[in-house]
């Protein structure tokens, strides 16, 4: 995939569409486009329950700032006639990878979107976005590694997951052949979302990024895993909290997610 013609496409689709999506929101949420089908988009936070996922800067946790944040996009794209919005959780409660995986499917639904946070013990800052894929080095493993070694905490994980390991990259590759289909258009929407963290929201850009997350596994449409920034650095922190009370990441993730649908809509080809 050329890298620049994907970019100046997303950069005029956005131009085209934003207006449209502004004015959407300016007269009570009316639909702006006709669909036979409602889009089902299935949102995920990450984490919950006696899993806190991982802990930043005053003991923020982040399991709580992916479900501020989910609850925020779902309240937004609910007043869009046209789209269903699913949850996998609307409280800090433990769900299991492989009941989110059983929801999106039950619901059938045309795209999924999960929310994290990212951890480091440096200042490392910025936001990226995740496809499923193979890892391409030690460092994408090790990031698909801290999220899937969520599984260890669910009762007979060994029978749900087939015997997948987290700690073993060879396990990944079942994950991503079965994903494949699904993997241009998960692309194209991580790149879209990505495009509006940069541009819209000044943040430091840390790509598109595939690697083998559990999450993903046995879900049949376009999926993505966002990481909205790292937490544990005290400017980043200060921010994340900032941005989320001014609904900003809400707002640009739901604008996004918008513009993707848009895009399948009008079946534009990038």
């Amino acid at each position: 995939m050329n890298t620049q013609l994907l970019n100046k496409n997303i950069t005029t689709l956005k131009r085209t569409l934003l207006f449209v999506f502004l004015m959407a929101f300016l007269f009570n949420y009316q639909s702006i486009f006709a669909q036979k089908k409602e889009f089902i988009v299935v949102l995920d936070a990450g984490h919950g329950g006696k899993d806190p996922g991982k802990v930043g800067h005053n003991h923020a946790k982040e399991k709580d700032i992916a479900l501020k944040i989910v609850l925020q996009v779902g309240e937004i794209l609910e007043r869009q006639k046209g789209i269903r919005v699913v949850y996998t959780r609307k409280t800090d409660v433990f769900v299991d990878l492989w009941e989110r995986g059983r929801i999106a499917n039950k619901a059938d639904a045309d795209l999924f979107v999960s929310i994290h946070c990212n951890a480091h013990n440096s200042q490392a800052a910025g936001a990226e976005t995740w496809v499923l894929g193979t890892h391409v080095n030690r460092q994408n493993f090790e990031v698909a590694k801290a999220e899937n070694s969520v599984i260890l905490l669910e009762d007979n994980y060994e029978v749900k997951y087939k015997g997948f390991n987290p700690n073993s990259p060879d396990s990944v590759i079942g994950l991503t052949l079965m994903q494949e289909e699904y993997l241009d258009q998960s692309i194209q929407l991580a790149s879209i979302i990505q495009d509006g963290f940069t541009n819209d929201l000044n943040r430091i850009d840390r790509g598109v990024k595939q690697a083998g997350f559990v999450v993903f596994q046995q879900k049949y449409m376009a999926s993505v895993l966002n990481e909205t920034g790292f937490f544990q650095n005290v400017e980043e922190s200060a921010y994340l909290s900032y941005y989320i009370s001014k609904y900003q990441f809400s707002k640009s993730n739901s604008l996004y997610i918008f513009i993707y649908i848009q895009y399948l809509t009008l079946n534009t080809v990038l």
